[in-house]
């Protein structure tokens, strides 16, 4: 009995042993497991990671972009608002230049005092005016000139500035993007050349032709800010149009007189001045010009009417060369305005110098005198968009980062500081991955059921247009955002082509 006892005993501690090896082999199995889990999240996350990466940097030059146009915008309407300063500075000009005259002595009094009975009724409130207006005249011939010079100036710098700024945005993308590429994570850098390398040639070039500097002064023709400039709504009635009757009180540039003397008992003797006079941009859009004249008409009961010059003046800023394109006749060339403006306001002719008044015709022959502002009267240098875009969307802007695969996947540290280290197979030793993104132009009508189709916009009534049309992009409107776009499949193919050729040897980016 004792001796099975312990024989039985011997047989289960010699089998207790077994039982460690299948532990080990799913110890070990495990520990594969693990291993292969663990190359696996930390191949997975740093694909992730470099993928956020390439659309933070992506976004961020498309937000250069949109930033680039809607600077643009805003520049042109500030030079679009200058320039109807410009054009009211003209007018003013012209406009005291004009009355100053007509109240200053002239043959027409020459007239009044040889036919009318009473010539003082005429010459006595004209004196009167012409003292009243002494003072105005002298403050607006000083401050006049200095102001369109100030505002040339200030137009030349808002030029130069956009120019400046969309230049800067082109070399100002790369660096952008690898800094925000660092800023997401510091061991990915956007692909060194990849802005100038020959996959990203036909995207360049898409992104740099879309706009163009435009230089309206001296050419004939249409054109975008001059358009929006001349505009109706643009421009107000004093510098359209200045026709008045100015015979509106007794004795005030009117006489009511007999003139006995001359043709006879129970004579009469009127006048009456009527004003004609505008501004218009020059057909070559290099400058304002404007004329303002006073036309009187007499009656007398014993020759009938007369028309006689009342007085007259003239303004323009710019170069004067071409103010009149036909000296010493003026063509009807001469006349013709931009946007469907001609003969400076006067509304008695259907024809561009055909029959105006005499005065506006003396005032024309005469010339405007020196120019208020001859180095930037003109329409200056705008950027625009190129030609007619139907789409909202500008050209993409595709951003490559690369990471090194060294860095992708380390442990914590281990005993003696060793480090568990995974095979990636990354082509040429890095993964790279691509996002594109690109500015994009959106002026919804968010009324009625615009709204549900374009989707909700925040404060909609500030982003619609008034009569609800559709407007296409433009660089006079700052409503300019970015966003991510679609990875082609022909960038996403010349990416993949390029990297294994580098790991081959054969660097083709």
């Amino acid at each position: 009995m004792k001796h099975s006892a312990r024989k039985g005993r011997g047989r289960v501690a010699g089998a207790s042993g077994q039982a460690l090896v299948p532990a080990l082999i799913f110890l070990f199995a495990g520990c594969i497991g693990l291993y292969v889990a663990f190359n696996s999240f930390q191949m997975t996350s740093a694909k992730i990671k470099l993928q956020n990466t390439a659309d933070a940097a992506a976004y961020s030059a498309a937000v250069l972009q949109a930033r680039d146009y809607n600077f643009s915008a805003y520049t042109n309407r500030a030079m679009i608002a200058n320039q109807v300063t410009a054009a009211q500075v003209v007018a003013l000009k012209s406009w005291i230049d004009e009355l100053d005259a007509t109240y200053s002595t002239s043959e027409l009094d020459n007239t009044v005092n040889w036919l009318a009975d009473h010539p003082t009724r005429w010459s006595t409130p004209k004196q009167t005016g012409h003292a009243d207006i002494a003072p105005v005249r002298e403050a607006l011939d000083a401050m006049l000139p200095t102001v369109a010079r100030n505002i040339g100036t200030l137009n030349r710098a808002l030029s130069v500035a956009q120019a400046n700024y969309h230049a800067a945005v082109f070399s100002a993308v790369p660096d952008t993007a690898d800094d925000i590429a660092q800023r997401n994570q510091p061991d990915t850098h956007v692909t060194s050349g990849y802005f100038t390398s020959e996959r990203n040639a036909a995207q360049l070039a898409a992104w740099t032709t879309y706009t163009a500097t435009v230089t309206p002064a001296g050419q004939v023709g249409a054109d975008d800010f001059a358009d929006v400039v001349t505009a109706a709504d643009t421009l107000d009635g004093f510098v359209k149009n200045r026709d008045s009757v100015r015979s509106v009180a007794p004795n005030f540039q009117q006489l009511n007189d007999s003139a006995d003397a001359v043709c006879g008992a129970n004579s009469s003797f009127t006048i009456n001045v009527t004003h004609d006079g505008g501004t218009q941009l020059r057909n070559d859009k290099s400058g304002w010009q404007s004329i303002d004249a006073s036309t009187a008409h007499l009656k007398i009961s014993c020759v009938g009417p007369i028309e006689s010059i009342a007085g007259y003046g003239a303004s323009l800023n710019g170069n004067l060369t071409g103010f009149m394109t036909h000296p010493p006749f003026a063509a009807w060339q001469d006349w013709q305005g931009y946007g469907g403006y001609f003969n400076f306001g006067y509304t008695g002719s259907a024809t561009p110098g055909w029959q105006v008044p005499d005065a506006m015709a003396q005032a024309f022959r005469d010339g405007p005198g020196a120019s208020l502002d001859p180095a930037n009267g003109g329409l200056l240098p705008y950027q625009q968009v190129n030609g007619v875009q139907l789409g909202n969307q500008a050209p993409r802007i595709t951003i490559e980062v690369t990471r090194d695969s060294n860095s992708l996947v380390k442990t914590v540290e281990l005993k003696n500081g060793a480090q568990l280290g995974v095979a990636n197979h990354a082509a040429a030793g890095a993964i790279r991955a691509l996002s594109s993104a690109n500015a994009y132009f959106v002026r919804p009508d968010e009324s009625f059921l615009a709204g549900s189709v374009m989707g909700g916009l925040l404060n909609p009534d500030q982003w619609a247009r008034a009569d609800h049309r559709t407007e296409y992009p433009s660089l006079f409107s700052p409503y300019w955002q970015a966003a991510l776009a679609p990875v082609s499949t022909a960038e996403r193919a010349a990416a993949q082509a390029a990297q294994m050729a580098t790991a081959t040897g054969v660097d083709k980016r």
